[in-house]
């Protein structure tokens, strides 16, 4: 049962996806940008730019934070060290260049959703055969691209200036999510490469002094697990309305990647401090180079996650009220694999607009047979969303989703979460 629902979970609903644009792949991609395709190794390792002496060269697209941490993406598709970047991001904390990001092979962006239509009158079988040929020859595809690009930039990180031979070391504390990559210095910088097992390839530049060897945001490392409840629970705020809620929560896009599950985990994971994001979870996890989540660990990231951030998590496949009140009053997130409906998607952010322009509207009553029955049942397929508060007097949760424009919790009523929840992932000390 578990495996169906880690395939529903994270697969979702490709029809409708193919209507959200990817949010942060989709600009860079449609970016009319002069650095697409100039080569920035010069810029971005000049010594001025680390010393606060320069400017990073384009338009840069801000994210959300990660404790001291400010992120943010450049709107382009430059090339680094001589190979073509997905994803180039930079951290800066006090205004301050620390770090930056250059993401050059990703997986999930290469196979997103497998959602190819096949030609007509297929038998099953031959409807089964011919998606393996096709994912064969993309796998086939993406290794040889991942292995040339590895090779490709451990020969340019070899012959950096002043290149001392790399040190090999891990980051991260716990056994799922800690990692091994290879540090090379040149002269005040470290080039950072992650190689994630066919899954990713990034390399991150930093001043030495800056390197870090957990995930956990620096501002933070030193403070015991006990010592940052008081920062999450200053993140709880209660409305004129009434409403408790967390604030500070963004979502994490997906884009067209089948991976709700772990962009919600990313958000909660950013929300505690760490400087994970959903790539590496998806590498850390298992993921296979299928379209799908499928064979994966997904469901040990949860608690990894918070291990990695010093707290705990409970699962549950009962919805209990109460403890989802405790950990939203305490700054927890908390995280349901739900059943969903189209319908009740378009119900839930229609009431969000209405309700953002008057207070006393409110939703179906949960007691009316009719509107039990619009809810989705068990052969609806499944999806993750991160709760982020709840009215006491209305009933009613607060919720993200990893979509575009949904920044602006949405609202639905307790019985019905409690009705369509699948799991429910508290996180708490």
């Amino acid at each position: 049962m578990v495996k169906l629902l880690i395939i529903g979970c994270i697969v979702c609903f490709p029809a409708m996806l193919r209507a959200v644009p990817n949010t942060i792949l989709g600009p860079i991609a449609a970016a009319n940008s002069p650095l697409n395709g100039r080569d920035l190794t010069p810029e971005l390792t000049a010594v001025g730019l680390w010393k606060g002496d320069g400017e990073l060269p384009g338009e840069w697209q801000q994210e959300a934070r990660v404790a001291s941490a400010e992120i943010s993406h450049l709107l382009a598709r430059p090339k680094f060290l001589g190979q073509e970047v997905v994803l180039l991001r930079a951290t800066r904390r006090d205004g301050r260049l620390v770090g930056i990001d250059a993401t050059f092979v990703d997986a999930g962006s290469y196979f997103g959703y497998f959602d190819e239509k096949l030609p007509e009158g297929l038998s099953r079988r031959a409807a089964r055969e011919e998606i393996a040929q096709r994912m064969a020859k993309r796998q086939t595809e993406f290794a040889e691209m991942y292995q040339n690009t590895l090779g490709a930039l451990e020969e340019k990180l070899a012959a950096l200036p002043d290149a001392a031979r790399p040190k090999t070391t891990r980051v991260g504390h716990t056994r799922t999510l800690r990692g091994e990559v290879k540090d090379f210095r040149s002269g005040d910088l470290v080039f950072r490469l992650l190689a994630a097992d066919q899954r990713l390839i990034r390399v991150s530049v930093a001043p030495a002094g800056e390197v870090a060897e957990s995930w956990l945001d620096p501002s933070l490392e030193g403070l015991a697990p006990r010592e940052r409840l008081p920062r999450l629970k200053e993140t709880v705020r209660k409305d004129a309305d009434g409403t408790v809620s967390i604030g500070g929560l963004e979502p994490v896009p997906q884009g067209y990647r089948p991976y709700c599950g772990l962009n919600s985990l990313a958000m909660a994971a950013r929300h505690f401090g760490l400087h994970v994001d959903e790539d590496w979870l998806a590498a850390a996890g298992g993921f296979k180079n299928t379209g799908s989540a499928d064979g994966s660990d997904i469901l040990g990231l949860y608690p990894a996650v918070a291990a990695e951030a010093g707290f705990s998590m409970a699962r549950s496949s009962r919805f209990d009220e109460h403890a989802v009140r405790r950990a939203l009053d305490a700054g927890f997130p908390v995280i349901v694999w739900r059943r969903f409906s189209m319908e009740r998607d378009k119900l839930h952010t229609r009431f969000a607009r209405e309700y953002a322009g008057d207070s006393e509207v409110a939703l179906p009553d949960p007691a009316l047979p009719t509107e039990r029955a619009s809810w989705p049942g068990a052969d609806a397929p499944l999806h993750a969303s991160v709760l982020t508060g709840y009215h006491p007097e209305r009933r009613e949760i607060l919720f993200l989703e990893s979509w575009t424009g949904k920044d602006t919790p949405r609202r639905m009523r307790l019985e019905e979460m409690a009705a369509t929840a699948y799991l429910t992932f508290v996180f708490q000390p």
